[in-house]
């Protein structure tokens, strides 16, 4: 298990990924909101090589990178291994986070490129925080459901580009 960071050393990290920007650290009551998060981390360690979520596996953890890269990849449906992204932690990054709004089956796999470190948070956790917490799963699930919009979008757009290409290709052949 990776050693824990102090508090004021996590709190840039923690407003500076997507799922809690909105949380200020000028504000006291965001403050006080986020070290009930943080409290509730664990650290976690990888090698190079680990895998850290597994496509198809169901998790109940959601992950912020603090150190390290980390590698993402999906399988297709004929069985294909195909990279989607690079990531590393200066970047903000966090995966998982279907997780928080319960177990979730993960949709690829995430591997430490180089020697990594995480911060973990059960969705089961965040749920019960959210609970004690109500600003906080209202800003997070916001949030997802923003990310979910955008995804949606994308995937219609990807969709009729598709069809309209398969379509062209069709039509092509038959003259």
């Amino acid at each position: 298990m990776a050693k824990r960071q102090k508090f004021e050393d996590v709190l840039p990290w923690l407003v500076g990924i997507e799922l809690f920007d909105t949380f200020s650290i000028e504000s006291e009551d965001d403050r006080r909101i986020l070290r009930v998060v943080y409290d509730n981390l664990s650290p976690r360690s990888f090698k190079a090589g680990d895998v850290i979520i597994r496509e198809g596996e169901v998790g109940d953890d959601f992950h912020i990178l603090i150190e390290g890269s980390v590698q993402v990849f999906r399988d297709t449906p004929s069985g294909d291994t195909i990279a989607l992204a690079e990531m590393g932690a200066g970047e903000h990054v966090f995966f998982g986070e279907g997780a928080l709004l319960g177990s979730d089956r993960r949709t690829a796999t995430v591997k430490a490129k180089t020697a990594c470190r995480t911060l973990a948070l059960k969705g089961s956790t965040f749920s019960a925080l959210s609970n004690i917490e109500p600003r906080l799963g209202f800003r997070v699930c916001y949030c997802l459901a923003r990310r979910l919009k955008l995804s949606l979008l994308q995937a219609n757009l990807d969709i009729t580009t598709l069809y309209e290409t398969l379509f062209r290709e069709i039509e092509g052949n038959c003259f």
